[in-house]
């Protein structure tokens, strides 16, 4: 009999079909809708399984709609609802974050205070908000470090992030962004100075936590940002020296246990510097592409265990998963200057590579694309698999060859 799970359902978590596809075998979704959708989205979700509409009740209100179809469990898969599906799950009684956890976990400025207390090593920071008082703010100019990050607080996918320099380019982009947000700046960390330069000198932990105990399933590798901080894609599996994994996956367990973090699928990433490990952030869900990249060159389907963890059971997993391949998601990004997509060549040339499984255009001619919209405004993805390293820098390099994107800037 299918466990049914409550999944909170956004425009940027994982596409509906393909959850169905991953999971529709051993669960029941239900989708709870937390914003507005069109008629056609909700039309879709109806055809996969119970659809609750929670948009504008309070955490009571949307316990009790929830609950009517009595799920087994809850998940979320985007930072956005965890707060949300702490508070569901408290009060329906089921395997989640703790609503204090849960807000830890969706605010950096916490998470950064919580794991500086555990003393992890991770980059200074400090946090702007707009009824900060101007001596107030003057004084955090004179005290932060540069070159630094400059992120929401509240946020993912690298949305809205800038570079800065200086404390003067601080003064100019707070006067221009967006004044009801508050906004942290994290000093940048330096890449070590011998990581290949054909992949990024950061990466990420995927693990599985329940029933007390810890599991590490994969190490993802990152292909360097596109300027100032998009994610470009990743790979399974990330380059780890042996000789540095002793030391991450310690930091890796470190931060749970600093975040009181008990029932999870968590995405954990992690900087190699000149220093060693220094955290970056961590996600207090399922990783947006590594479980694709995972289960395309291993047995592990990390879908499942997140929706496992949600029902009370504990997923099985020994050690890092063993790749047949390693599995990439390469996303095209935009050059900052960018407005408007003129044209498009060479996608279908990429589709018959050996190596390339999928190819898909997520941005069409015409459309307006914009830096600020982060990692989720790519405009094609190429996914696929091959044998070593070296042959991955040679795809991606192909890639880069074959596609021809034209902007209006």
């Amino acid at each position: 009999m299918r466990r049914r799970v409550a999944v909170l359902h956004h425009a940027r978590s994982f596409f509906p079909m393909d959850l169905h596809r991953e999971l529709g075998d051993e669960f029941e979704l239900i989708w709870v809708l937390c914003e507005e959708f069109d008629t056609a989205h909700k039309r879709l979700l109806e055809h996969l399984g119970s659809v609750v509409e929670i948009a504008g009740l309070d955490f009571e209100e949307a316990a009790r709609a929830v609950g009517r179809q009595k799920p087994q469990g809850i998940v979320s898969f985007v930072d956005d609802h965890i707060v949300i599906a702490s508070e569901i799950a408290i009060r329906l009684g089921l395997p989640y974050h703790t609503p204090e956890v849960a807000r830890v976990l969706a605010d950096k400025r916490l998470q950064r205070a919580a794991l500086a207390r555990a003393g992890i090593s991770g980059p200074r920071f400090w946090s702007f908000s707009p009824a900060m008082a101007s001596d107030e703010f003057e004084d955090l100019c004179r005290r932060a470090v540069f070159p630094a990050v400059l992120k929401r607080a509240h946020g993912a996918g690298s949305r809205d992030m800038h570079a800065v320099a200086s404390a003067d380019q601080l003064r100019e982009i707070l006067s221009l962004v967006d004044g009801d947000h508050v906004w942290l700046l994290e000093e940048y960390v330096s890449d070590a100075g011998d990581h290949d330069p054909r992949f990024a000198s950061y990466l990420s932990v995927e693990s599985v936590v329940g029933g007390g105990r810890v599991s590490h399933a994969a190490v993802t590798g990152r292909f360097p940002l596109a300027e100032p901080f998009r994610e470009t894609g990743n790979f399974i599996p990330g380059i780890l020296p042996l000789a540095a994994r002793g030391s991450v996956m310690e930091m890796v367990d470190a931060t749970i246990a600093a975040l009181q973090i008990e029932t999870a699928v968590i995405h954990t990433e992690i900087k190699i510097t000149p220093d060693g490990p220094r955290l970056i952030e961590v996600n207090g869900r399922l990783g947006g592409r590594p479980p694709f990249v995972l289960e395309r060159v291993s047995e592990v389907n990390l879908f499942r265990a997140a929706c496992q963890l949600a029902v009370g059971e504990v997923p099985r997993l020994n050690g890092l998963a063993a790749c047949s391949e390693i599995g990439f998601w390469r996303m095209l990004q935009p050059p900052m200057s960018a407005h408007r997509i003129v044209s498009i060549d060479g996608l279908d040339e990429l589709a018959e590579l050996d190596g390339v499984d999928i190819v898909t255009l997520d941005r069409r001619p015409g459309e307006l694309v914009d830096w600020r919209d982060g990692t989720d405004g790519h405009v094609a993805t190429v996914r696929g698999a091959v044998a070593d390293y070296d042959e991955l820098a040679a795809m991606i390099a192909l890639i880069e060859r074959t596609v021809n994107i034209s902007y209006e800037d």
